[in-house]
């Protein structure tokens, strides 16, 4: 039997791209419209529903609140630039664990080094074990690389200008924890408490169990560190420097612990 094709064939470009002309007062792009993922991370659908829904709270706030239209349009234009950034990093990764075990030239042209990316190297966090004798007993105080940032969030129905935390461990600065608001949470939040005292002193805002999964997501990512003569590094300043900018990033909700 003679198989023979239907029709000649074709191919469609599938090269990730982001345009970085997608807001404006009285235009914003939606979809791949705006941003184009790279089809073998099997991602692309995620984000277009996550981009359609943040768009619809930018065109919410340009036509409510024009007042707020330089900071909606901040927000939307750099949340894509990040989910670009971000998605990039992660696809020449993974292109490049495949490269590295034998994978053919599509890899190897497609890995970090081919790329021009450098590996991604975390800062080494100073951490403790979450365990509860930890959450109850360890003295903790914030990081001295936590940062405080203005930035565009979404908050609610609109798109605001919030203070956020920034720390080398996380992707971006975060504004929004579990849906709390975090920075009201730390601001004076004085050192040598354990984890469990910190969310004792947020009762009166936060469940106790949700305030302690807080407290727990910050310190096993190294936002709280040991604080006290038995702790190394124990001379790092115990106030969060201040550096004020705008800038424009996702709202985040990282997934908390269970407490």
């Amino acid at each position: 039997m003679w198989i023979a094709l239907a029709g000649p064939v074709s191919a469609i470009n599938a090269t990730p791209y982001l345009d970085r002309d997608s807001a404006t007062s009285t235009l914003l792009k939606v979809g791949d419209a705006a941003l184009a993922l790279d089809p073998l991370s099997s991602s692309g659908v995620q984000k277009a529903v996550q981009g359609a829904l943040s768009s619809a709270i930018v065109a919410n706030t340009l036509l409510r609140r024009p007042a707020s239209t330089e900071a909606a349009l901040q927000f939307y234009r750099d949340s894509l630039a990040e989910a670009s950034a971000r998605h990039c990093l992660w696809t020449a990764e993974h292109y490049g664990r495949i490269a590295a075990h034998g994978g053919g030239a599509f890899w190897q042209d497609r890995s970090p080094r081919a790329a021009g990316h450098a590996p991604v190297v975390r800062p080494a966090a100073q951490r403790v074990g979450l365990d509860a004798d930890a959450l109850r007993s360890t003295a903790v105080a914030l990081s001295g690389e936590i940062e405080f940032v203005d930035q565009p969030c979404i908050d609610d129905q609109f798109v605001a200008l919030q203070t956020a935390l920034r720390h080398p461990a996380l992707d971006g600065a975060i504004a929004y924890l579990g849906g709390q608001a975090l920075v009201p949470l730390l601001r004076g939040l004085p050192a040598g408490l354990t984890p469990l005292q910190i969310a004792r002193s947020w009762s009166d805002r936060v469940p106790l169990d949700r305030g302690l999964a807080i407290a727990g997501w910050m310190l096993d990512r190294g936002l709280l560190v040991p604080h006290g003569p038995d702790a190394a590094g124990s001379t790092r300043p115990l106030t969060p420097r201040t550096g004020w900018e705008v800038r424009a990033a996702a709202s985040k909700t990282p997934d908390l612990p269970s407490g």
